[in-house]
């Protein structure tokens, strides 16, 4: 019986351990590997283990950043573009501001 309960609680002891890598590996976290390695070679540290928990939640507040000034920059650039082939007479005025009207709603 003790013995079931220490497998038990080793079990458990690991599954805490490893959860930055499990947060990680199901975020699809584009640093995953050095995420895991940090988690297993330093997360008997306090320090390791936080470090790699916070490294494993970080990626969803980044990307949500990245997005947005993403977006920006492709709507300029598409701006950009747009203008350029009108100012060549490639597209009118009326489909200039058609699409300009498209891209920014």
């Amino acid at each position: 019986m003790d013995v079931i309960v220490g497998l038990i609680g080793i079990l458990i002891g690991l599954f805490i351990y490893f959860i930055p890598s499990f947060i990680a590996h199901k975020r699809g976290h584009k640093n995953k590997l050095p995420i895991i390695l940090l988690n297993l070679f330093f997360g008997w540290s306090l320090v390791g283990w936080v470090g790699a928990l916070i490294w494993s939640l970080m990626d969803a507040i980044s990307v949500e950043q990245s997005n947005k000034s993403t977006g920006t920059s492709r709507a300029a650039d598409e701006l950009e573009r747009l203008h350029s082939l009108k100012e060549k007479g490639i597209i009118t005025e009326e489909d200039f501001n058609k699409k300009k009207a498209d891209l920014l709603s």
